[in-house]
């Protein structure tokens, strides 16, 4: 698979110098607004979609590397290794006769799911890496996925279970220079907090933040409507923390005993 002869890699990608900047978090967490933020910027050439292809790929390289067996078999050296990753991940998400002059983009941005493990996967192959990590509070993730009709097959316990893992996550991007956390909140509430964490993330890939960013917040938020909510609930932004209120009081024990400890951890309070 990683051979010298892989004919496919052949052709240097134009992007392979390009930083990388990675917005990230759970869905129903503000990822689509975050990720048309980045979008608005001069000069990012983002990929406004999302894709866990990266997430898939980082997160199986790095497991490969793992194994002293497949470690020691590699007929390249680990940087190439990484090299060919990057070369992976921009040949499938920018296509070469998708990209046309006069592209050249200062940086390129895109979305996916990430885990600790595929995180220092993606640090390997992207250097230049800048990780924007979005979170909100788990109450209203969690009335967001029993509202979207996508999601209707999962049980509230796979709900919870599911915010719970991306603790995981978090706490990488708490600890990593490279990555960023950002509140859903700040994007409505507290506008001067996210523009600086924003500047601070472009920052890592040598940008400016641009007023351009925040063109997205000034348009149409399009949430979920609970069931059982007024109108006057479902467009008041300050009632969506409340749905819990139409949660019985075995789902309510339930979140508590599973993301209690990382509600507390992110500063969310459980108002039960």
């Amino acid at each position: 698979m990683f051979g010298r002869s892989n004919s496919g890699l052949a052709k240097t990608h134009p992007f392979s110098e390009c930083p990388l900047f990675l917005v990230s978090g759970m869905g129903r967490s503000g990822t689509t607004v975050l990720r048309n933020c980045i979008a608005r910027h001069p000069d990012i050439h983002c990929l406004n979609q999302e894709s866990n292809y990266i997430f898939h790929l980082m997160r199986g390289a790095n497991l490969y590397l793992d194994s002293e067996f497949d470690r020691k078999n590699l007929v390249v050296k680990v940087p190439q290794f990484w090299k060919m990753h990057r070369q992976f991940v921009l040949n499938l998400l920018w296509p070469l006769e998708s990209v046309h002059p006069p592209a050249n983009p200062s940086a390129i941005a895109t979305y996916s799911q990430l885990d600790p493990r595929a995180a220092i996967g993606l640090s390997n192959a992207f250097p230049q890496l800048s990780i924007c990590y979005i979170v909100r509070n788990g109450i209203e993730v969690v009335s967001s996925y029993r509202a979207f009709d996508h999601f209707k097959h999962l049980t509230f316990d796979e709900v919870c279970r599911n915010w719970q893992f991306h603790s995981l996550m978090t706490q990488y991007v708490r600890d990593q220079s490279h990555c960023t956390l950002i509140r859903y909140e700040w994007l409505q509430e507290n506008l001067p907090e996210f523009i600086s964490s924003l500047t601070r993330a472009l920052h890592q890939i040598n940008l400016e933040f641009h007023d351009a960013c925040l063109a997205p917040l000034n348009e149409q938020f399009h949430p979920t409507r609970y069931a059982g909510e007024t109108a006057a609930e479902h467009n008041d932004p300050s009632k969506r923390k409340d749905r819990w209120k139409r949660w019985s009081h075995v789902e309510r024990q339930r979140f508590a005993e599973l993301c209690g400890e990382t509600m507390e951890s992110l500063g969310y309070p459980i108002p039960w």
